[in-house]
């Protein structure tokens, strides 16, 4: 029971925290304690719950120890103790040897060092360099209290570091936040000329060179001035590297030396300076040369190279001539390469140097006299050599079994072409020229010939002209794809432009020397095309030389116009052509060309024509067109199969031509013509007139005629039909006569009073024998060279007019057979009185006696056969016995022909 006690004797308004041992102590009874009994530990232990329980909920807020007074207090008085000892020693310890691991850790950069007015001893110097590795965050003052001192450090930091000389710097400030960066004009004492320019020179030719600088200094900062700190930097620099990299901006031979000394040069060079050191150089001489030969001196004046910049050269001297065999065979090659755009190195060797135009300098003369510039010779721009080609013709020609290596030849080749130099030179002789034919940038194929006419040649003028003879050009594996698009454009466009690669050796007299110059090819030309796709061939000369059954062989002539100057040999080659006609458009058979060689102008090729149209419908409508002389709006195409050779497979696949097949002209006359001999009863009893018919073939073989089908007119109207199924040929290029054939003519009362009315009356010859022009249409099945089975079979529309027929109609009416008929009283006909003579019954002795009867109670007594008028009334009365109905309803007498 002590515990609570305790804790009410606690005063709660005390800061003071209640003992803690206290309450360990009360935590460390066992409630298993064996001392009183069970209601008094049940009652100590309640009573305890409660104790813990008032004690955490009273338990009071402890203050922070920084609020309180005695902290402080304390902080303060050690403040004061700390920094009475720590300024001074920062002031006087710390700071200086901060200061100077600042410097030491910090690098030096030179941007850019130019070096104007050198002397002997001494070398004006602009400076522009950067001091890294200081803070950003402090301002400071460095201040140089003696000049600096450089040291060369030999072979990169390896060797000894000599003193090269000694400058000035003033004052470097430093802003807060900023960089080191200054700029100082100042001069550069020379410790040892003679050393300087051994520098100079590892200066002018190193990639790279090492200074080592040391100076005294004072640095200020945060308002304290930090005295006899050292400073000591080793910089690494760019060299000048002898003017790597140099460049050719401009190249001329403006003229020839005075006396025959060579030629006068001029040369305009770029050289990037990637060192930050710069110099003026003065006037400048070198001497130029190419492996061995000795070309001349060149001056350069004025120059004055600048730390970070690229600097303009202009060189100018003499070229000597050259007499040496090596040294002009050297002078040959860079020639030669400068006219191909290839480089030539030369090297310029320094000979001299003034800075200031009159007076050397020692050092600057080691340096430049150690320097070797090397000078690429080469055109700023590709030289365009070749002013103008021109082809008089250019001739290929293919075969199967070398497909990829065409022959080619040509007439005449003539360039112009113009030096880059303005010097004398002569070409006197052009020899082993090698041309490489390309198409858009790509070579396809070299020719080469070592007959090269020089005689049209006009050297003066600047123009060689060669011919090219027959000379092969294998076209390389890779650019067959090249050579097949070259092919196209000469064949299907206006203009082929193609590329001539390549170069003619030539021995020339110059202002330098006789030297042999390579001259160089490199030019694209634009020529006139083929063009097939506006070509329009013309088929002449067709004539029919033979058949299969299959096919009509045709021999022809087709006309090839090429606009061009190219000459293509093909070989052989199978065309294919459609037509047009009635609307119909189809393939009518293949054009065989034993040799398609196109050259310039119009080319008559002899061609096989094979007449083979799958379609009968057309067929026969080409055949009856053809006859008629029509001409037929065709085209001409090849495809991959039309070449044996396989390089023009895309050629042919891409050839086609609009084209006029024409048909026979003058249209030939097949009926020349025909012959019949009947009689008035036969005309008018059996409807037949049998005749012979002349008929003209106008082909060179053999034509068969299986079948003749016509309708006869005359002046329009019908006057019979003609049907013949028979065999019979006709002779080649001639007229032959066609069996006797029959022509069928209506049976009706409307055609015999044609006839009578009409007909006879307008041909009263015919009684007698004369001409008779009819029109007529036929439809003819026939055969070409050969009977069925044998040759080709057509049928024919044909249609004819004012065709000659020789005609006798005899006056005998043998045959007629009438058969009239009793007319009865009331149909009101007089009956008239018939005298029998021995002339009727002569005249009608193959009628029936029936007929007789009839015809001798109705006709009157045939009028004499001279009387032709008195005959046909006679006739036409006949006429009408036979048809009394027919004639009875005919008003005017005349038939159908008045009635139409």
């Amino acid at each position: 029971m002590g515990r609570p006690k305790k804790y009410s004797q606690y005063n709660v308004d005390s800061k003071e925290l209640p003992y803690r041992e206290e309450e360990t102590e009360y935590q460390d009874q066992s409630p298993n304690s064996n001392s009183g009994d069970s209601a008094d530990t049940d009652s100590n232990d309640y009573e305890s719950f409660q104790g813990y329980e008032y004690e955490s909920s009273i338990k009071p807020h402890q203050q922070p120890f920084y609020r309180r007074r005695k902290f402080w207090l304390f902080c303060f008085i050690s403040t004061v103790i700390f920094l009475a000892i720590f300024i001074p020693l920062l002031l006087i310890v710390i700071l200086p040897k901060v200061a100077q691991a600042m410097i030491n850790g910090s690098t030096m950069n030179i941007i850019q060092m130019n070096m104007t007015n050198p002397q002997e001893t001494s070398v004006q110097v602009s400076v522009q360099a950067a001091i890294e590795g200081i803070p950003s965050l402090f301002a400071a003052t460095v201040e140089f209290l003696e000049p600096a001192q450089v040291f060369w450090v030999r072979d990169g930091g390896s060797g000894q570091t000599p003193k090269v000389g000694q400058m000035s710097l003033g004052v470097i400030e430093k802003k807060a936040f900023a960089k080191a960066e200054f700029t100082q004009a100042t001069v550069f004492q020379i410790a040892d000329p003679v050393l300087f320019g051994e520098f100079a020179k590892v200066m002018m030719a190193a990639d790279t060179f090492v200074w080592n600088m040391k100076a005294t200094i004072n640095v200020s900062v945060i308002g304290r001035t930090i005295k006899g700190l050292t400073m000591d930097k080793s910089l690494t620099l760019s060299g000048l590297s002898n003017f790597a990299n140099l460049k050719i901006l401009a190249f001329d031979i403006p003229s020839d030396a005075p006396n025959g000394a060579g030629a006068l040069a001029s040369i305009q060079v770029s050289i990037p300076n990637s060192s930050p050191i710069g110099i003026s150089l003065g006037t400048m001489e070198l001497d130029m040369k190419l492996k061995t030969a000795y070309l001349g001196r060149i001056t350069a004046r004025n120059v004055k190279l600048v730390g970070g910049q690229e600097t303009i050269l202009h060189l100018e001297g003499t070229i000597l001539r050259q007499t040496d065999p090596i040294a002009l065979q050297e002078l040959s090659s860079m020639i030669s390469n400068y006219l191909a755009n290839i480089p030539t190195t030369a090297y310029g060797q320094g000979v001299s140097v003034l800075p200031d135009g009159v007076s050397p300098v020692s050092w600057m003369t080691t340096a430049i006299t150690s320097t070797k510039m090397s000078i690429p010779l080469l055109p700023p721009k590709p030289l365009n050599f070749i002013k103008q080609i021109s082809i008089a013709g250019l001739n290929l020609k293919m075969t199967p079994d070398q497909p990829w290596a065409p022959i080619v030849s040509s007439p005449g080749i003539s360039a112009a072409f113009q030096l880059p130099f303005n010097m004398t030179l002569n070409i006197t002789s052009i020899y082993e020229p090698l041309l490489t034919v390309g198409y858009k940038n790509t070579p396809i194929a070299d020719i080469t010939t070592t007959v090269w006419n020089q005689t049209s040649s006009d050297m003066a003028h600047n123009n060689i002209s060669f011919s090219l003879p027959t000379s092969p050009m294998p076209i390389q594996p890779q650019a067959r794809d090249a050579f097949a698009d070259f092919l196209i454009a000469v064949t299907q466009q206006d203009l082929a432009t193609f590329d001539i690669l390549g170069h003619a050796k030539s021995s020339a007299a110059t202002a330098l020397g006789n030297v042999n110059i390579t001259v160089p090819f490199n030019t694209s030309l634009a020529l006139q095309g083929i063009n097939f796709g506006k070509m329009k061939p013309e088929l002449n000369g067709i004539v029919v030389a033979g058949s299969t059954v299959d096919y009509v062989i045709l021999n022809a002539t087709v006309n090839i116009p090429n606009p061009s100057i190219f000459t293509v040999e093909a070989g052989p080659a199978t065309l294919h052509i459609i037509a047009s006609v009635n609307n119909m458009t189809a393939y009518i058979g293949d054009v065989l060309i034993p040799n398609l060689r196109l050259a310039p102008g119009v080319n008559p090729l002899q061609a096989q024509v094979h007449f083979m149209p799958k379609d009968t419908v057309f067929r026969d409508a080409f055949f009856t067109q053809y006859i008629k002389g029509a001409n037929f709006a065709a085209s001409i195409y090849g495809d991959a199969n039309s070449s044996p050779i396989v390089s023009l497979a895309p050629i042919m696949e891409n050839l086609k031509m609009s084209s006029v097949v024409p048909g026979m002209n003058p249209p030939p006359k097949l009926i020349i013509g025909g012959g019949g001999n009947t009689s008035v009863g036969q005309f008018l009893s059996t409807n037949e007139v049998m005749l012979q018919v002349q008929i003209l073939n106008p082909l060179p073989v053999t034509l068969w005629i299986h079948r003749l089908s016509a309708d006869v007119f005359w002046q329009a109207y019908p006057f019979g039909s003609i049907n013949v199924v028979q065999t019979f040929p006709i002779k080649p290029n001639g007229i032959d006569t066609s069996p006797m054939v029959k022509v069928q003519i209506a049976s009706s009362y409307d055609f015999w009073m044609f006839m009578i009315t009409r007909f006879i009356p307008a041909n009263l010859g015919v009684l007698t024998g004369a001409m008779v022009y009819v029109d007529l249409t036929a439809k003819i099945i026939a055969t070409v060279d050969g009977n069925k089975g044998v040759g080709y079979e057509a049928g024919i529309t044909y249609a004819q007019d004012k065709v000659g027929v020789f005609l006798k109609i005899e006056f005998s009416l043998s045959g007629l057979g009438l058969g009239f008929k009793k007319r009865s009283v009331h149909q009101g006909l007089e009956v008239e009185a018939v005298e029998v003579s021995s002339s009727s019954k002569s005249l009608f002795g193959g009628i029936s006696d029936r007929d007789m009867v009839l015809m001798e109670e109705h006709l009157a007594v045939e009028p004499p056969r001279e009387d032709s008028i008195a005959y046909l009334v006679w006739l036409k009365r006949a006429v009408k016995l036979a048809y009394p109905e027919e004639a009875a309803q005919d008003v005017y007498g005349m038939g159908a022909w008045a009635r139409t």
